[in-house]
């Protein structure tokens, strides 16, 4: 999966503490569609959110993805 800046916006939203611990899945995408304009689904399908019956933050490919897009930028 290629990343888009979306996507890694997302991924800032909950490394930056935007998106709480805890948060329902579909608060989450309400919140994702309402504020960034992005859908967190394809980010949470492949692997980049832990998000089991809550968003649990990032997994580690979720950081390293957003780590190596910080360093880049």
């Amino acid at each position: 999966m290629e990343l888009t800046e979306t996507d890694y916006t997302i991924l800032d939203a909950i490394e930056s503490g935007k998106v709480e611990p805890g948060t329902s899945p579909r608060h989450f995408v309400d919140y994702c569609d309402n504020s960034i304009g992005g859908d967190p689904q394809p980010l949470i399908d492949n692997g980049y959110i832990d998000a089991d019956h809550y968003i649990n933050g990032l997994t580690e490919k979720g950081k390293q993805a957003l780590a190596e897009h910080k360093r880049q930028n």
